[in-house]
């Protein structure tokens, strides 16, 4: 089975589910912490995305080379990389951050799951 690692973005515009089938998803409590829309929230829920604790150990490493980007959007790269998951996001740096980590990434609403 494939998975996939979900950034706010990703949650926000994943208006449809098909573009996850039969992936286990993921997210981290950073994350879940961005989403301040209950209907987002309910999305996590609804599409069983598995929320797993960031490390703040990790997440101190990884600011150190991954500037510029948020510590939600510096863990679901980590927790991508980690994983051996595809990302999805519509945040461009994160886009840009993980392809230049060699981590698979998809756009949702810019683009298109599964058009990059």
């Amino acid at each position: 089975m494939s998975c996939a690692v979900l950034d706010a973005s990703a949650i926000l515009h994943a208006r449809d589910a098909r573009a996850f089938q039969g992936m286990a998803l993921y997210t981290t409590d950073l994350v879940l912490e961005e989403l301040r829309d209950p209907r987002a929230r309910a999305a996590v829920e609804i599409l069983g995305i598995n929320v797993v604790p960031h490390e703040p150990r990790k997440l101190k490493g990884g600011a150190h080379t991954l500037r510029g980007l948020s510590p939600a959007d510096i863990s679901v790269l980590l927790l991508a990389a980690e994983y051996g998951c595809t990302l999805f996001t519509d945040d461009g740096k994160l886009y840009a951050a993980a392809r230049r980590m060699g981590v698979h990434a998809k756009r949702i609403y810019y683009g298109g799951a599964g058009t990059r």
